[in-house]
């Protein structure tokens, strides 16, 4: 199970309160590859399959963004327990402001808390005409408020999925 850490000398287990397994965590990771690296095909064939355009219109994002987010909070409540792997890099973060205008490397734990506490995300990649929609890209831009300071997070979900899958 995700959360428990083995017990070092005499000390007690530390155990997260959330145990979640490590498949459950695995699966979400599979269905966001699948969803981020699957939307460009199916929106080609919602181009002649009026059905799967409907079904992707309908569901696409916001399967997107509610596995994004699930998975963001499992991972966090892991990291908590235990934090190896917390600080690999999956994104670039922007803070207006800031000295560094480039930005600054995005980590695992910075990306769930982003993810967390988003107030704008965009999955789209392109521009489509009101007829289509783009598919989903796995260049995520989340963008809120920390204080006062405005920031723009550039998550590379494929990055993410791959630090997420190792952390079960």
């Amino acid at each position: 199970m995700l959360g428990r850490v083995p017990p070092c000398g005499g000390e007690h287990e530390t155990v997260n309160p959330y145990p979640i397994s490590a498949e459950a965590l695995d699966l979400e990771v599979y269905v966001l590859a699948a969803l981020f690296t699957g939307s460009e095909v199916l929106a080609a064939l919602g181009e002649t399959h009026r059905g799967l355009r409907w079904v992707r219109a309908t569901f696409e994002s916001s399967e997107v963004s509610r596995r994004l987010i699930s998975l963001a909070v499992m991972i966090r409540s892991h990291l908590d327990v235990s934090p190896e792997g917390s600080h690999e890099a999956v994104g670039l973060l922007v803070t207006k402001g800031e000295a560094s205008s480039q930005g600054k490397s995005l980590t695992l734990r910075e990306a769930c808390n982003k993810i967390i506490h988003a107030e704008s995300v965009s999955f789209s990649a392109g521009e489509g005409d009101q007829s289509s929609m783009p598919p989903v890209s796995p260049e995520v831009i989340l963008e809120g408020t920390h204080g006062r300071r405005e920031w723009t997070a550039h998550l590379n979900a494929i990055e993410f999925l791959e630090a997420a899958a190792t952390q079960s």
